[in-house]
């Protein structure tokens, strides 16, 4: 008997030293933590939340929340930095740490037991809007703008809203695509990239489609038509994914009339696919015009592995081709099935 009612007593000795070794749920979390009514947040900005060992990682994690909300369609990399759970984990926060986000303010942050709690916001206003709460507009002094990103939807919304056109260059930084002038980055969000599509005419080269909408499968070709003088040149071709990956279609080759990509004679079709399963996507096809082979050695055809290196992304180097070279582009979607 006696024994029994040792072996319960420890028993529950042992129960209550276990039950007070896990922490309270509403006392580990502040308040405001796990009921996010009681943040400040205003209709048009994005939360994020974060917790950890330091401010640093805690604020890189909902940095993370607020960058996957923003550009987890243009992005998926995030998911794609390692193999490994743990050591993705940390690429993803060290990356997420250095986005350039504007407009973040710190809503909420404490620290309790150790850990570290913080409510971060992103004013999730439009693109031209919050460019012009960053660049001094008071006098307007008219900058020249990329030809190609001239024409797009987002720099016709950006220059009237302005009222001054102002030069800014894509490019690609802590695995997210931003628009910069001078020294100040904007992060693109889903939505604004795909502004930067568009089908542009050109005089000199036009690149056709049988449709401007496929179905996922299906085979197409494109045809290619170039006027006299420059009929005499070489034409190349390279595709944009929807998230900015750039791969090579066709390097340089001799232009002809009634020229048709893949060539007739490689009885092959190029393949409307998706990049991601089930979600409709859109593609960029960029033909040049040369009068002698365009050097294509920074882009590689497209294989099975490239969204997984961060050097495919060369959007923005594609357009610096596009300001020197003569070409035309165009854009087609594909439906998921």
């Amino acid at each position: 008997m006696k024994t029994l009612k040792a072996f319960l007593f420890i028993t529950l000795g042992l129960y209550l030293a276990a039950c007070q070794s896990q922490p309270n749920h509403s006392n580990y979390y502040p308040e405001w933590y796990i009921n996010e009514g009681l943040l400040p947040l205003a209709s048009y900005e994005v939360l994020g939340l974060g917790e950890g060992k330091s401010l640093a990682e805690a604020r890189a994690i909902a940095k993370e929340m607020i960058a996957q909300t923003l550009v987890s369609k243009v992005d998926s990399s995030f998911e794609r930095v390692s193999t490994d759970e743990v050591s993705k984990s940390e690429a993803k926060l060290k990356i997420t740490s250095q986005l350039a986000l504007q407009n973040l303010t710190t809503l909420k942050q404490s620290q309790q037991d150790g850990v570290f709690f913080v409510a971060l916001s992103f004013k999730n206003l439009d693109f031209a809007q919050r460019v012009k709460e960053r660049l001094p507009l008071d006098t307007c002094q008219a900058e020249k703008q990329n030809t190609y990103l001239a024409k797009t939807p987002l720099f016709y919304k950006l220059n009237t809203a302005l009222d001054c056109k102002k030069d800014f260059r894509l490019i690609r930084q802590n695995q997210a695509w931003y628009l910069a002038n001078n020294q100040q980055l904007f992060i693109l969000k889903s939505g604004e990239f795909e502004e930067l599509f568009i089908s542009s005419l050109n005089k000199n080269i036009s690149l056709l489609a049988p449709k401007k909408l496929f179905r996922e499968g299906e085979g197409f070709s494109l045809k290619v038509n170039a006027t006299y003088p420059t009929s005499q040149g070489y034409v190349t071709l390279l595709n944009v994914y929807e998230n900015g990956i750039v791969t090579l279609l066709q390097p340089s080759v001799k232009y002809q009339a009634g020229m048709q990509l893949p060539p007739v004679e490689n009885q092959t079709e190029f393949e409307a696919g998706l990049l991601y399963e089930g979600q409709d996507t859109h593609d960029l096809y960029v033909a040049f015009l040369t009068p002698q082979p365009l050097d294509t050695s920074r882009f590689e055809y497209a294989h099975e592995n490239l969204a997984n290196s961060e050097n495919a992304y060369k959007f923005d180097e594609l357009l610096e081709l596009m300001q020197k070279h003569t070409y035309t582009s165009l854009l087609v979607r594909t439906k998921a099935r």
